[in-house]
């Protein structure tokens, strides 16, 4: 019984104390276990202590408490999932008990919030935990080097051939963005209009490749899988090429690749 207790303690501990990042900006976090927080919202920035609150209710709530102007998070189905925010000026024991009780008989300024703006709250922060930090944050090394390298920006693009059919005759154009983040490869190719796709730094082992424009990442969406770009800026020519692969049923695999070569026109 000892035993299962001090687990209970241990696991009730772990859960409770938590640090959470926003995969927007990793320098902006939700800090459960020292009970700190360092956001960033539109032009909104905060920083201070944060406590969560339980509602008359049963609801939960993340408050942040600022100088004067304080930021309420309504939890979702997890502490680092959210469903509405305001954020809200005046004194902060007021703010508390505004939050427990859902309801308050003062009057508050409001500086924003998802219900005056829209009725409707998309989850902005995107909060990952400390595992998924360490992992976006060594990717995006990878935007460093290529920043480094002056291989950041936007190219024009003229499709050459995609998938071994050729289309040099022909105006297929389009454009290709490298930022700190991401690629994204735009054409006015039926088979090739939009892909994005994410720097994977293990799979870019070879970092003195990677500064000369040979860059591999993983893709986004349904066409996912593997991708590997080629950008020679000098030669005015690249390749970005896909690699899928599928496992049907009975569990046999099977790959599909696909080459587009291009010529930068700017």
């Amino acid at each position: 019984m000892i035993r299962i207790l001090i687990l209970s303690i241990f696991f009730t501990n772990f859960l409770l104390g938590q640090k959470f990042y926003d995969s927007n900006d990793l320098r902006y976090y939700l800090d459960f276990t020292n009970k700190t927080a360092k956001l960033k919202f539109l032009d909104y920035r905060i920083q201070g202590p944060l406590e969560e609150v339980r509602t008359f209710y049963g609801k939960m709530f993340t408050l942040i408490k600022g100088d004067s102007i304080h930021w309420v998070l309504e939890q979702s189905s997890k502490k680092n999932k959210y469903a509405s925010y305001l954020i809200i000026k005046g004194e902060y024991r007021d703010i508390l008990k505004l939050v427990r009780r859902e309801v308050s008989g003062r009057k508050h300024e409001v500086i924003a919030s998802d219900i005056l703006l829209s009725g409707y709250f998309k989850d902005y922060f995107n909060f990952v935990d400390e595992e998924e930090f360490l992992k976006i944050n060594k990717n995006r090394l990878i935007g460093g080097y290529l920043r480094d390298s002056n291989l950041l920006g936007e190219y024009d693009i003229k499709i050459i051939s995609s998938d071994e059919v050729r289309y040099i005759d022909l105006e297929i154009n389009g454009k290709l963005t490298l930022t700190e983040k991401n690629i994204i490869l735009k054409s006015k190719l039926p088979t090739l209009t939009k892909i994005e796709g994410n720097y994977d730094f293990d799979l870019n082992s070879n970092i003195q490749l990677l500064k000369r424009g040979l860059i591999y990442g993983t893709v986004n969406g349904p066409s996912k899988g593997v991708f590997s770009l080629n950008l020679d800026k000098e030669k005015k020519s690249g390749s970005f090429t896909i690699l899928k692969v599928n496992i049907n049923d009975e569990g046999s695999l099977s790959s599909e690749r696909n080459t587009t070569i291009f010529e930068i026109t700017n």
